[in-house]
């Protein structure tokens, strides 16, 4: 999709007061220890997850949020941070600590933002609507905050589906198309390649927090951003809920090591606390990756403090145990509402499994998680990847983030501990953050360990040829990653959105439509064409919903099923296709030429079907009964 400049500023002015206005409001009160990109990146995390939870406190209080409320929320933002940037603005150190240097770089930054910003839209430019199926639902989620004004119970009318689903992102992109007035499914495709590039910058945050060297920090932004495959392939997907859990998860990292590091340090713990729950309410695998990481934080300064230090008392060295611990523990509690429902909806699907190496029924599995570690360009730097996972065990600051992403790589196998619902796919796509750290770490590592070589001009080439290596590798994987979509997953064109808005402006809203399914997952279906979308985008049924109907009552699930599997079978107007008419109570049928089964031309002759649309390739035929 292509955006005019004037969308793109209103667009961009929207992201800037969803993304950065609360988090800056907050940040703009405590010390800052850290560079302006880092101050940023926590604005960004602060902001994501402070939506969140106001969200949550609005769904156990019944608070609707109305336009008026949400307007005075920001204005009252914007007020608290204009009062600390005055109040900053007036210490005496204040133009003490101006450094010009530093602004430079700053401006530098944001240019660097921007640029990636528009390569993530310049991936996108050949999609009119998401990719996907995971879209379709999303963007039923997003219409259905937007209309109960905040998290609602169920997803009635259009489900008959408890909502207990993580949310992060559907309540900012529910903010974002309110503000801006867009289409929902516009929004995930702008707002979402937005998060992806925040990815990149919240992967700097946590370098910066790792090494304190903005080289290595740069280069692992520059990996996440152009080098690897992911998340730069979410787009394919739709997977915009573990992006935006993706953008959180290093700010909490980074955040829960410096609170190991100055457990004293109350803006740390919370901004820690905060994060924290902020990941659990933007996607489940972005927390069980966070708990992992604090654990790990946990055992080795639990190990630090058994360990003889005549410098230290056992009490103090005991305080630095805790609080990171703990202020994760905090986090989890203010979430803890929305993750109890959860589990009181979804426990069956949490399971503890042990899956054999003498399985030979993985092969097939494993094949695939091969196939989403490559193309060649993310094998390349997952490899150099693996190779700084082992220099960094050896070194202790790095040491826990390469523990952390020793057990993320365990798990990416198909053999040994199965956490449910978790599967070794789910890791497998998440791989690129560790690996983007650690390979930038060995890169900078081995530029180092050229600065011993005795001969000057052999140390400056060396140093060259390392650091030029790294680039062409950043480069060959923005080439590479140029035309990122997957063609497969891209199933609504433009004539598809032109029959939507058709379905929406001249169908009565009770109308129901029988489309083209075909099998996904197991006993699952899923659309393959624009009439999958009719409910998300039209507010019509279809006899396929968007697959959170999964979550629904067995006897429903069963209904939906059964209707998808003998509508995948359709191919002209016969007993079969008439007695679906009846049990679905179907007043119409949308087709689009070449996907499905059932193809226009076998209904030209059909009595009782009057053809109402035909435009680009799609159909609608009316059943007149």
């Amino acid at each position: 999709m292509v955006f005019t400049p004037a969308q793109t500023a209103t667009y961009s002015l929207a992201a800037l007061l969803v993304l950065l206005l609360p988090g800056a409001a907050l940040l703009v009160w405590s010390p800052g220890r850290c560079g302006f990109l880092s101050r940023l990146a926590d604005s960004v995390g602060l902001s994501i997850a402070l939506t969140a939870i106001a969200a949550l406190i609005g769904f156990l209080t019944g608070l609707h949020l109305t336009r008026p409320l949400v307007v005075s929320l920001y204005v009252f933002c914007a007020l608290v941070l204009a009062a600390g940037l005055i109040w900053r603005a007036t210490r005496p150190a204040a133009l003490a600590k101006m450094n010009w240097k530093r602004v430079a770089v700053s401006v530098l930054g944001l240019a660097a933002l921007t640029g990636l910003a528009a390569w993530r839209l310049y991936q996108a430019r050949d999609l009119v609507l998401p990719a996907w199926v995971d879209s379709v639902h999303h963007t039923l989620i997003v219409r259905l905050i937007m209309e109960n004004g905040g998290l609602p119970a169920t997803m009635t009318p259009y489900l008959p589906v408890e909502f207990s689903y993580h949310y992060g992102f559907h309540v900012l992109a529910a903010l974002f198309t309110g503000i801006t007035r867009v289409e929902p499914a516009v929004t995930l495709l702008w707002f979402g390649q937005i998060l992806n590039m925040l990815v990149a910058l919240s992967v700097y945050r946590l370098a910066m927090e790792v090494w304190n060297d903005w080289r290595r920090a740069v280069l692992a932004a520059l990996l996440v951003g152009f080098g690897l495959h992911m998340p730069a392939y979410y787009l394919t997907w739709g997977r915009y809920t573990l992006i935006t859990g993706l953008v959180i998860l290093p700010l909490a990292m980074a955040a829960l090591l410096r609170v190991s590091r100055r457990p004293t340090d109350r803006s740390s713990i919370i901004a820690a606390v905060i994060l924290t729950a902020g990941a659990a309410l933007s996607h489940y695998t972005a927390l069980l990756l966070l708990g992992f990481f604090t654990i790990i934080l946990f055992i080795g300064r639990l190990l630090q403090s058994r360990a003889p230090d005549e410098s230290e008392s056992r009490l103090l060295r005991w305080q630095t145990v805790w609080p990171a611990a703990l202020a994760a523990l905090g986090g989890v509690l203010i979430a803890s509402p929305w993750l109890l429902r959860v589990w009181q909806q979804l426990s069956a699907l949490g399971t503890l499994s042990v899956v054999s190496p003498l399985d030979s029924g993985q092969a097939e599995y494993w094949d695939y998680i091969l196939y989403l570690l490559g193309p060649a360009h993310n094998v390349v730097w997952l490899a150099v990847g693996g190779m700084g996972l082992i220099w960094a065990l050896l070194r202790k600051p790095a040491r826990p983030l390469a523990v952390w992403a020793l057990l993320l790589a365990l798990l990416t196998l198909p053999w040994g501990l199965r956490l449910g619902p978790f599967r070794p796919d789910h890791m497998a796509i998440v791989l690129f953050l560790p690996a983007s750290l650690l390979a930038a770490d060995l890169v900078f590592n081995l530029v180092e360990l050229a600065g011993g070589l005795s001969w000057r001009w052999l140390k400056r080439l060396t140093r060259a040829a390392v650091i030029l290596a790294a680039l062409a590798g950043v480069g060959w994987g923005g080439w590479q990653t140029r035309n990122i979509l997957n063609p497969s997953t891209v199933f609504i064109t433009r004539a598809d959105v032109d029959a939507l808005n058709w379905v929406r402006e001249n169908t009565p809203a009770e109308a129901r439509f029988i489309i083209n399914t075909t099998g996904w997952m197991g006993n699952i279906y899923r659309g393959v064409d624009g009439g999958y979308w009719l409910l998300s985008y039209s507010g019509r049924q279809a006899i396929l919903p968007p697959v959170m109907y999964t979550y629904a009552a067995r006897n429903f699930v069963a209904q939906m099923e059964e209707w998808a599997k003998q509508s995948s079978k359709l191919t002209t107007c016969d007993a079969a296709f008439w007695q679906l008419v009846d049990e679905f109570d179907a007043s119409y049928v949308y087709l689009r030429l070449g996907q499905g089964a059932l193809q226009p031309g076998a209904l030209e002759n059909c009595p009782q079907l009057v053809n109402v649309y035909r435009r680009g390739g799609v159909s609608i035929y009316e059943i007149a009964q």
